[in-house]
């Protein structure tokens, strides 16, 4: 909802008519500026000149980072997950800015959990590339087949898979789940409350071959 809020207030500072929920959330995924760039041609109709999308796209950050944490909550069961994972070591890999980001976890009370903490704007490249997740694990000392994606979109998944790591489909997050099953996962989350389990029953099973796309 803050992401809607806030794209639909660039659209209104820009004269333009606010879109539906339904209609920003098929435009999340790829950062903030793809973001702006579907939801301006989802409003005009058209393909929008690069003076338009970066206007836009700053006054949606601008708006995004005092707003970011108006309606944002935690996914019932994340938290207790996390805690019971304390043994593991944990990383955030967004495609949002990291500056809401960082004031999003510290808001929610789970920044303490994660080591590391990379942003759309990551100087390796946003998902699906997997250069950051490559040195997320570079860091950590992790092997690719010892790590584990959760995620809920098609870019989770193919970085996932690019990197050669186990990927777990969060199937009621904001990304499509259809999208999600015609992409073939193996191992999907109904709820957040499972993932120790889900975690556990991978046993270091390293990812199938055809799965490690580079």
């Amino acid at each position: 909802m803050d992401l809607c809020n806030s794209v639909n207030h660039a659209l209104e500072w820009s004269g333009r008519a606010p879109l539906p929920l339904p209609t920003v959330v098929s435009a999340i995924g790829d950062g903030a500026r793809n973001l702006i760039l579907r939801c301006l041609r989802a409003s005009d109709g058209r393909e929008p000149d690069d003076r338009d999308l970066d206007a836009l796209l700053s006054a949606f950050l601008e708006h995004y980072r005092i707003y970011c944490l108006e309606h944002s909550s935690l996914y019932p069961g994340v938290e207790n997950s996390l805690s019971r994972l304390s043994a593991y070591r944990k990383a955030v890999l967004t495609n949002k800015p990291l500056e809401p980001t960082l004031r999003i976890l510290s808001g929610l009370g789970i920044d303490g959990f994660f080591g590391q903490v990379l942003g759309g704007d990551n100087p390796h490249g946003p998902k699906p590339d997997p250069a950051a997740l490559r040195h997320i694990l570079a860091a950590e000392n992790v092997r690719p087949e010892e790590a584990a994606m959760i995620g809920d979109g098609t870019q989770d998944l193919q970085v996932a898979r690019r990197a050669g790591v186990h990927f777990l489909a969060f199937l009621n997050g904001m990304g499509s789940r259809l999208a999600l099953a015609d992409q073939g996962i193996e191992n999907g989350l109904e709820s957040m409350a499972d993932l120790p389990q889900a975690l556990a029953a991978l046993n270091s099973r390293p990812p199938r071959a055809e799965e490690r796309i580079s």
